[in-house]
């Protein structure tokens, strides 16, 4: 049986994973000094095409466990029956994973705890935890997008066809950036995506040969006892160095009409889904368009809150609320539709949602967006940036906001030479 261990030493997130060195692992850290990592597998679920009654199953018999796992865009064929993808898939990696950890360790403020049976733990105890040391030869690696300007200018014009037509009111619209025969570091890459974003939603997930390298701002969902919310972001501006201009970017995006119509449009389509699960009149909006600053951008984010019922598993949840409006646009079958119309890779994990489970069904997933993915077996490593195109939008604009999303994940990559 796995119980709860308290911890007396304190460990160095780094020294731990690298000491540890495990080929399931996901870490999931805040950036406030809190994180969680498991590692080792007990039971999994690989699915190269998603099914959510699989999973559902899953969920069902490892309902007292911890589960971990991720959500690929393209598992939006389960609910949406004619939307499979037919573009190019860079990575072939599975559509979703989901597993049972051996071991979890817990930081919160000053407390550390092991999760695991007492002899995971007497074994954990008894390691020396090595001291990391930083990897002297990496290089950069050179990422090529697979959208020109040119056809990128084609492609908004065909959206604001869309958009006049009023078969969507507003649409993500998403580039891939791509480099191929890549031995990427993915400690001393995940250490500068880290320190270049401060994400509050950072995670590696490590399966086998699926990575997972995230500095998300967005949080997907969080589910604590019977209260659910969700945080779209839509509204991005870049920060200055200069306090008094920096000022001055904050108030032009809080009073940027087009950013706030992109929000309060995907506020509406996140309300709309939530109220399928949620209990009567208790969706509400709580934050409204609130201004967060990270590292090098602004963003606007909203909070949803809604009370559902007791015992909806993940699976049940995210088949009435997968994929997330801030990643399709509104409405979302149709934003779908044109997406695969449009764009010209398979999104596959990028705009997925990774997180957890916990024993008592409470749950925490974020979006995965300024995300590094690759493949440990093909070595081919890809970076998504996207944006909300509505009427307002330009070419030039939204091209720019891309590459603004792109710089400090392209510059936090790592290869071993």
């Amino acid at each position: 049986m796995k119980t709860y261990h308290k911890l007396e030493s304190n460990f160095n997130w780094i020294d731990l994973i690298t000491t540890i060195n495990s080929d399931e692992y996901t870490f999931i850290d805040s950036n406030n000094g809190d994180y969680t990592f498991a590692w080792g597998s007990e039971k999994e679920l690989v699915q190269t095409k998603f099914s959510s009654d699989l999973l559902l199953d899953f969920e069902i018999q490892n309902s007292n466990q911890y589960l971990f796992g991720y959500l690929g865009y393209d598992a939006k064929t389960s609910f949406f029956k004619s939307e499979a993808s037919h573009n190019p898939d860079f990575h072939k990696l599975p559509e979703s994973i989901f597993y049972v950890p051996k071991h979890i360790v817990f930081k919160k403020g000053e407390a550390l705890v092991y999760f695991g049976t007492t002899v995971g733990y007497t074994k954990f105890k008894s390691i020396t935890i090595k001291k990391y040391k930083s990897a002297e030869s990496i290089e950069s690696v050179n990422l090529i997008c697979n959208t020109d300007f040119n056809t990128y200018q084609k492609n908004i014009a065909s959206i604001h066809n869309h958009l006049q037509q009023g078969n969507i009111y507003e649409m993500n619209y998403c580039i891939n950036f791509t480099a191929t025969n890549t031995d990427l570091n993915c400690i001393e890459t995940f250490k500068k995506l880290k320190k270049n974003t401060k994400a509050p939603f950072s995670t590696i997930f490590k399966f086998n040969s699926t990575l997972i390298l995230s500095a998300s701002p967005e949080r997907f969902f969080n589910k604590q006892g019977k209260t659910m919310l969700s945080q779209p972001i839509k509204g991005t501006a870049p920060r200055s160095s200069n306090k008094e201009k920096d000022l001055q970017i904050q108030t032009e995006l809080l009073n940027n009409q087009k950013e706030i119509s992109e929000n309060i449009m995907i506020v509406d389509l996140v309300r709309n889904d939530l109220s399928k699960i949620a209990e009567k009149n208790s969706v509400s909006v709580t934050e409204l368009c609130k201004l967060y600053s990270f590292e090098t951008v602004h963003q606007l984010i909203s909070t949803v809150k809604a009370d559902i019922p007791n015992g909806l598993t993940f699976s049940e949840i995210v088949k009435h609320i997968f994929p997330m409006g801030s990643m399709t646009g509104a409405p979302k079958l149709s934003a779908i539709q044109i997406i695969e119309s449009i764009e010209t890779f398979k999104r596959n994990i990028y705009s997925g949602t990774v997180g957890f489970i916990d024993p008592d069904n409470n749950m925490d997933f974020s979006v995965v967006i300024r995300s590094i993915i690759h493949n440990l077996v093909t070595k081919t490593t890809s970076i998504s940036v996207g944006g909300a195109i509505t009427i307002k939008s330009t070419a030039k604009g939204e091209y720019d906001e891309c590459l603004l999303k792109l710089k400090k994940i392209e510059e936090s990559i790592c290869a071993n030479n």
